[in-house]
């Protein structure tokens, strides 16, 4: 199956940590996802439901005849008390700077405080794999975040975390991936193009 992971277009909150932090896109991000989407056929879109990513795909799918299915799966991350603030001002407080470190570092064994652990968002994004996987399409469009995307890119190419971080994601990334089962069941994947913006 051919899967087009799209993180949505910019919102104009470059560094903050916006996980259920919900801006609308800017102008620009519109912009980009139009540019992003122009000469696709894909017959699904999947969404996260969080607006910035909702929004655009309804309206790409309303205009393209797509089907559209919005699942909470592959909303991004919840940041918990760091949700929606800029992560340099994180950074500066001496109380969370080492905890903001140690996450970027091995986010597998730190969170943010009161927020998701990475290994919550690997296990739902799993499910919306299998979830697309089972739909027996030759492709589809997911609209989503930049968290959920690395957390695919690891479920689907075996990527340790720590290698997420070298791959940039911005606002309008496109990453097109062919995945599948392989005989034993497992899920696999791999990069066929990277679009940006």
């Amino acid at each position: 199956m051919r899967i087009d992971l799209l993180r949505h277009g910019t919102t104009g909150r470059d560094g903050h940590l916006d996980g259920r932090t919900d801006p609308p896109l800017s102008d620009t991000g519109w912009a980009q996802f139009a540019r992003q989407t122009k000469d696709g056929d894909w017959p699904l879109v999947v969404t996260s439901p969080l607006a910035r990513a909702r929004l655009a795909a309804e309206d790409y799918a309303r205009r393209s005849g797509s089907a559209l299915r919005i699942e909470t799966d592959w909303s991004e991350l919840d940041f918990g008390e760091w949700d929606g603030r800029r992560r340099s001002e994180i950074a500066a407080e001496p109380e969370h700077a080492d905890l903001l470190n140690a996450f970027y570092a091995d986010p597998a064994a730190f969170s943010a405080p009161g927020g998701e652990r990475w290994i919550a968002l690997q296990q739902r994004v799993a499910r919306a794999l299998d979830l697309l996987l089972a739909t027996g399409l030759a492709s589809a469009l997911v609209v989503t975040h930049g968290g959920a995307m690395r957390a695919a890119l690891a479920d689907l190419l075996g990527w340790p975390l720590q290698s997420l971080w070298s791959l940039r994601i911005d606002p309008a990334t496109r990453i097109r991936l062919e995945a599948g089962r392989s005989a034993d069941g497992t899920r696999w994947g791999e990069i066929v193009e990277i679009i940006q913006p």
